[in-house]
């Protein structure tokens, strides 16, 4: 490891060199305060003429001696894209706001200094390399004029257009004032000496927010060398992110289906804050042929995941109306056995009916739960081992005679335990998808035509039972 203080302007015009933001890291994601904050710092600088210097934080990358075929140097960046990429928009909006002033000399001095190589090829030219989703946003902001719009969302655009806004005819030379005082600690790193991942961890803990998902990812791809971060990227793990998702919600749940793998794969529940932990100690080797085999298992099981999470996205009506009464229930703990389960009824290894049928034993395995008030968290024990039990000759049997003779706080509630709690139970101040679940079931119980509850906002509890119902209502016939 080496590690220099480093103006930054010097670190962006070096010459031949291509700064490369890998697959595993995150997206570049700043805020327009935090851009604010950077650019009121630049100013401050650039106004006190007294200051020499102004640190702005580290900027810690890999070094392998690794050169294109046209000897461009690329530098892998592991901490610091996020300041380097702000930084690289104001360098562009200085250049663009040359053009419009017609100072050729300081576009050509911004554009070969710190935005381009000029003799590289057109893939090479950029000396930020962003990944592959902001390096559209960044070459159009490049070439682009003031007339064209950008079609896609991007944090990129978003915070050009502020620092477009901020920076101007008259205060624009007080910024380059600032850029030429910037400082941050620059470290450089030897894959084979210095143990990236490790000092990835290390910054992490002193202050990254990154999730469990994150850590993995980064785990999984760091040891590798570009190309074949690529192929495990685009083969596996970003496969794995789109499936891992709420899709109504548009948020990530990798974090929470690494668990539940891990959950069915060692029959134990890892702590949230213990997932990326867990999954390293199961797999404590990553090269590129051992990860092929350990990622494979858990992208097949990704797919059944994310219909579990998004029901919509079951073709088969039958099957979609019981993942959508599950997802309804919040059934999350049985996911490590349900995508085992349906892993199953795609390999055809049961039918069509066995599932549906087992997809409504748990429903009602949990639903009695609930009213009769047994606690939740039996049921991660229950769940967690749950596809041990299974006889693949006696499936759907296996399973209900194991739950059917749980004793105690992990039972199954019978028939009279269920009728005596509703005769008591408060149903109609519980959570309002458990008792349209209720209703919407007891309607269409034996109904060849359903009855759809959770669209249909004209139907509400008054319609079954109102909160203060006319003495009418209490008479038996």
């Amino acid at each position: 490891m080496k590690a220099n203080e480093t103006k930054v302007e010097d670190f962006l015009s070096s010459n031949k060199t291509q700064f490369v933001i890998p697959v595993y890291q995150r997206n570049y994601d700043w805020s327009i305060s935090q851009c604010k904050q950077l650019l009121d710092d630049i100013l401050e600088a650039g106004t006190h003429k007294k200051m020499n210097a102004h640190f702005i934080g580290s900027i810690v990358y890999v070094h392998d001696d690794v050169y294109t075929v046209t000897r461009i140097k690329e530098l892998t960046i592991i901490d610091g894209q996020q300041r380097l990429t702000t930084l690289t928009l104001v360098y562009l909006v200085i250049n663009r706001l040359a053009k419009v002033l017609n100072d050729e000399a300081l576009v050509n001095e911004i554009t070969e200094t710190y935005l381009i190589n000029k003799f590289a090829p057109e893939e090479e030219k950029l000396k930020l390399r962003p990944t592959e989703n902001n390096d559209a946003a960044l070459k159009f902001l490049l070439r682009s004029d003031e007339n064209e719009e950008y079609s896609k969302f991007s944090k990129l655009v978003d915070n050009f257009n502020y620092f477009k806004e901020r920076i101007t005819s008259e205060n624009f030379e007080f910024v380059l004032q600032g850029l030429s005082k910037l400082m941050f600690v620059e470290i450089s790193l030897d894959r084979k000496k210095d143990a990236p991942q490790r000092i990835f961890e290390s910054l992490n803990s002193t202050g990254l927010e990154l999730s469990q998902a994150d850590l993995i990812r980064n785990y999984i791809l760091m040891g590798l060398n570009r190309r074949d971060q690529n192929k495990i990227y685009n083969n596996y793990w970003d496969i794995i992110e789109k499936l891992a998702k709420d899709e109504i919600l548009n948020v990530s749940k990798v974090s929470n289906f690494i668990r539940d793998y891990l959950t069915l794969s060692n029959k134990k529940i890892p702590n949230k804050n213990k997932v990326y932990f867990e999954f390293k100690t199961k797999f404590p080797t990553n090269t590129f042929n051992v990860l092929e085999g350990n990622l494979a298992p858990i992208k097949s099981l990704a797919k059944f995941y994310n219909r579990l999470l998004n029901p919509k996205n079951e073709e088969d009506k039958d099957i979609r109306l019981q993942l959508e009464y599950i997802n309804r229930l919040e059934i999350n703990v049985a996911y490590p056995f349900l995508m085992q389960v349906y892993h199953d009824f795609e390999d055809k290894a049961i039918t069509k009916e066995t599932f549906i049928e087992l997809l409504n034993f748990i429903q009602s395995f949990t639903w009695r739960r609930f009213i009769v008030g047994l606690p939740t968290n039996a049921l991660n024990k229950i769940f967690m081992t749950l596809y041990e039990k299974v006889d693949k000759e006696n499936y759907i049997e296996s399973i209900q005679k194991w739950l059917l003779n749980r004793p105690g706080s992990q039972r199954f509630p019978k028939n009279k335990e269920v009728l005596d709690a509703l005769k008591h139970k408060d149903v109609y101040n519980i959570k309002s998808k458990n008792r349209t679940y209720f209703l919407e079931r007891l309607e269409n119980f034996k109904n060849k035509e359903l009855v759809g509850f959770e669209d249909n906002t004209e139907i509400t509890i008054e319609h079954v039972f109102p909160q203060n119902p006319d003495p009418k209502w209490k008479i038996r016939k």
